[in-house]
C-alpha cells in the first residue's frame, strides 16, 4: 500500500500539521499490528518535562518521524510508509 506521506511534500505537510495542531494517526507497527496514536509536535501541548532538549542537529532518520503521544504522555515514532490514515485535530489538541 502506498500513501502520500513518503515524499518530501507529504512529510513536510504532516510535520506542519503536527507542529501547529495534532492528529490521530493510524499506522501499522513493525510487528504487523495496527496502532492509533493521538500525536503532536506542538510545543504548547508537550509538557515541559517532555520537551525536546537537544539542539536538533543530530542525524535524523528520513523514513520515520518522532511525535509526542498525547494520551500516553511520551515520545513515539512511526515510519511514514506505515501510515494508513490521518485525522487532523483542530484547536486545543487536547
Amino acid at each position: 500500500m502506498t500513501n502520500n506521506f513518503t515524499d518530501k511534500v507529504g512529510k513536510a505537510w504532516l510535520k506542519g500539521v503536527l507542529q501547529n495542531e495534532g492528529a490521530i494517526v493510524t499506522f501499522t507497527k513493525k510487528d504487523g499490528t495496527e496502532r492509533v496514536l493521538k500525536a503532536t509536535l506542538n510545543p504548547s501541548v508537550i509538557p515541559e518535562e517532555h520537551a525536546p532538549k537537544g539542539t536538533g542537529t543530530e542525524k535524523k532518520n528520513d523514513d520515520s518521524i518522532a511525535v509526542f503521544d498525547i494520551e500516553n504522555n511520551g515520545w513515539r515514532s512511526f515510519r511514514y510508509d506505515s501510515i494508513k490514515q490521518i485525522n487532523i485535530i483542530f484547536s486545543g489538541v487536547k
